[in-house]
């Protein structure tokens, strides 16, 4: 029974560590919205291939923008890569109209942390790239489950 309620805790912990990434994110985002913006301008918009491998093995290609821009603060100047919060992969079409929307020498509007003026993105709003919670609600339920389990059925 106690290691049943171990592998609980640990179950869980990995569940709420999940939960947290996908909440944090999603709050960043939403917190950006209301950031301050300045003008910035494009260096770098290329479409980047990105090869992996997946759980079953097999070999997959996806397109991540590449997307480079500075900006300004109060005579400062930044350099940033954030388009969105997270990482996200797309096919070759959408990477392809994301660096058409943020071509080389644009100057689209950047929203900075005014808190850290480093920290910057260009599309604070898309929840594109964004953590799922399904993962986190899955460790915690399975968690839970094996608790129960080990409090219902001791050997």
């Amino acid at each position: 029974m106690v290691l049943s309620i171990i592998f609980m805790i640990g179950i869980c912990a990995v569940g709420v560590l999940f939960m947290y990434k996908a909440v944090n994110g999603r709050l960043k985002s939403k917190k950006a919205k209301s950031w301050p913006t300045v003008t910035g301008r494009v260096l770098t918009s290329d479409v980047m291939e990105d090869r992996f491998r997946s759980a079953t093995g097999k070999a997959s290609i996806a397109y991540v923008p590449d997307v480079s821009f500075e900006y300004t603060i109060n005579g400062t100047p930044y350099t940033s890569k954030n388009v969105i919060f997270g990482e996200t992969t797309y096919d070759y079409l959408t990477a392809s109209r994301i660096c058409e929307k943020y071509a080389v020498d644009t100057t689209p509007p950047v929203y900075y942390n005014p808190e850290r003026p480093s920290e910057a993105v260009l599309a604070p709003w898309s929840t594109e790239g964004a953590r799922s919670f399904i993962p986190g609600i899955f460790f915690i339920v399975a968690g839970l489950l094996v608790g129960l389990f080990g409090i219902l059925f001791p050997s």
